[in-house]
């Protein structure tokens, strides 16, 4: 059996926000998200539940919302966490008076990621990158060891990670087309697959 790693995105967060937010409200914000785990009565879709079961070992970010999600994965087995493999540390627009509804800083968002590039990586200072690099060579020796690892990250961070494992010679493979939670990639030495294909 080829080893595997597959990069999961934690389920729905169980912190709800309404109304329209300064700079320091969407500080609070984050702070407040980066606590919360997942809502309650959420499930991962059994096909990555099946996944999970096979896997040889089930990691997540030490994030409460990866933790939460890797145990509805892992039932009754032991869930390795690690910093490494945290959400990356995007500052938010520099918006100073400006009062926005969670929607409006998210697009926000959107408008500077396409401006400054596409790609995670466009957007990681060189501690992140080296940060995604250690944790990939840090997943593949799990997965060499264990045949298969499930990890439960983030989603900007698991763009990064995805190069940083491609770099490493383990390309990516199927992805699900879940979004925005609950997706998976899966990348082998092997390089088996096609992307885009559904898992």
């Amino acid at each position: 059996m080829a080893a595997e790693i597959v990069l999961v995105r934690h389920g729905r967060s169980a912190h709800v926000h309404a109304g329209w937010i300064d700079l320091q409200g969407f500080h609070r914000w984050r702070e407040a998200y980066e606590a919360a785990g997942i809502v309650a009565g959420e499930t991962p879709p059994p096909e990555l539940r099946s996944v999970a079961e096979r896997a040889g070992a089930v990691v997540a970010s030490d994030a409460p919302r990866a933790i939460e999600s890797a145990r509805l994965l892992a039932v009754d087995r032991e869930v390795i966490t690690s910093p490494l493999l945290r959400e990356m540390d995007l500052p938010p627009p520099a918006l100073h008076g400006w009062r926005l509804p969670l929607a409006g800083w998210a697009l926000a968002y959107g408008f500077r990621w396409i401006l400054g590039g596409m790609s995670s990586r466009a957007h990681a200072s060189p501690a992140e990158i080296e940060r995604a690099r250690e944790a990939a060579r840090w997943l593949i020796g799990i997965a060499e060891r264990h045949g298969a690892v499930v990890v439960v990250t983030h989603a900007t961070f698991r763009g990064l990670l995805a190069r940083a494992l491609a770099e490493e010679g383990w390309p990516c493979g199927a992805r699900t087309r879940r979004a925005p939670h609950w997706s998976a990639w899966s990348f082998t030495s092997e390089g088996s697959g096609k992307t885009g294909e559904e898992r």
